[in-house]
């Protein structure tokens, strides 16, 4: 009789477990607010925020005082971000603050990076294609080989799975005479074919020292930069763009941003506050005169500020989304569910078991359902011996504990146990 217990408390916990996965995920969809968002953008024709809401039923463009406006004054009072069409259709101003506009200049100087969290929890197969950087062609074209560093670094030829002895010990000896210590933490890079040039990757020695690695007409380019060691990295963006500026975007464990620059791999650091990798969804745009980051918590809160060439801060703007009221799906589910569990996350890409506890308000609710459960165990004349376990388990789990029971329901055999 004692296995006809366990049985069902293992049963019990096993339906507390399906439903603190399903039943949030349920609730949460039916009470779904009207979803809509907020593009952000800097007027440096009138030296202030402009926007661009959506919602389901379409686009709405304002200026910072509120006021509509029609597409095509939005894009007059964004002309840099607009330039193409505004080209197209005669209306692009020949000057913007003194500085004339030369189309081949606006474009060298816009550019975009956005980085979600996903990006950054993605665990990647440790398998990478370095490109040539100078081959001589119009565009690049991936290798035939891909690299890994492990105790050195290999190149294994795709097709026959074969490692290139000679390629490996030429790149190894190159990263030892700049005291690489293997094997690497992490490597990264733009494996990309459909950027201007190539600029390799940064990798990251077991001692936490940065290096920049990339081939150039088949002989390898290694060099240890002058990032500080002790910076702790969580991501870094390399991205190639035509200005030069900047090699990549490094994110830091703390939520500190910086760009890796071309003169000498100097650090720049941006001018970000309340920032959290974890959770917040990073854009940063640039142009002729400035440079605009923006920050999203979850679609609820977003910041952005503009800043000089110089990242002076120049002017900011912060807007909650889903303004100032409380859902009532938000003010009920504290006391609905004692906890969730999810087998993903919107700011990971892996599947995993994802524990996030609501708050103490659940036991309001769950003192309700442990005397519901007491006058339903009585009326089955269970032994209060042999049902306070399933008491308690409703008390601590609240609803799931609740369902649990109602599952089960034949309790009559407790008696002899």
């Amino acid at each position: 009789m004692k296995n006809i217990l366990i049985t069902r408390i293992i049963l019990a916990l096993a339906v507390i477990l399906i439903a603190s996965i399903y039943l949030p995920e349920i609730f949460w969809k039916i009470t779904k607010e009207e979803g809509k968002s907020v593009s952000i953008y800097y007027s440096v024709v009138k030296d202030e925020f402009a926007f661009i809401k959506s919602d389901i039923r379409g686009a709405k463009y304002t200026d910072q005082k509120g006021n509509d406006l029609t597409r095509e004054e939005f894009e007059e009072i964004v002309p840099l971000s607009n330039y193409r069409q505004l080209l197209a259709s005669g209306k692009m101003p020949d000057s913007i603050k003194g500085k004339a506009i030369i189309p081949k200049e606006v474009k060298l100087n816009n550019f975009s990076l956005r980085i979600r969290p996903e990006i950054i929890n993605y665990n990647l197969i440790q398998l990478f294609p370095l490109m040539e950087s100078q081959s001589g062609r119009i565009s690049l074209e991936l290798p035939p080989d891909l690299f890994r560093i492990t105790d050195r670094m290999e190149f294994i030829t795709s097709l026959t799975n074969q490692i290139d002895e000679k390629k490996s010990r030429a790149f190894t000896d190159a990263l030892l005479k700049e005291e690489f210590q293997f094997p690497a933490k992490r490597i990264y890079g733009n494996p990309s074919t459909m950027k201007p040039f190539d600029e390799g990757y940064f990798v990251i020695d077991s001692s936490n020292k940065i290096y920049h690695i990339k081939m150039i007409q088949g002989k390898p380019f290694c060099v240890k930069t002058s990032i500080p060691q002790n910076i702790q990295v969580a991501y870094i963006l390399v991205s190639e763009n035509e200005l030069r500026e900047f090699y990549s975007l490094l994110i830091t464990k703390t939520s500190e941003v910086y760009f890796i620059s071309y003169n000498n791999y100097q650090l720049i650091k941006l001018p970000v506050q309340d920032y959290n990798y974890q959770t917040d969804f990073l854009m940063i745009r640039g142009d002729l005169f400035n440079r605009q980051i923006t920050y999203y918590n979850d679609n609820e809160k977003v910041k952005s500020l503009v800043t000089d060439r110089d990242y002076n801060i120049v002017d900011r703007y912060e807007e909650n989304l889903k303004g100032n009221e409380v859902s009532y799906a938000s003010l009920l589910a504290p006391y609905l569910f004692p906890f969730e569990l999810s087998v993903d996350k919107n700011t990971t890409p892996m599947i995993n078991f994802y524990f996030s506890f609501y708050d103490l308000h659940y036991l309001i609710f769950s003192v309700v359902l442990t005397i519901v459960t007491i006058i339903y165990f009585r009326k089955k004349h269970i032994d209060i011996s042999h049902a306070v376990i399933y008491y308690a388990m409703v008390f601590i789990t609240g609803l799931y504990g609740f369902i649990a029971i109602m599952c089960i329901r034949d309790f009559n055999n407790d008696s002899n146990i």
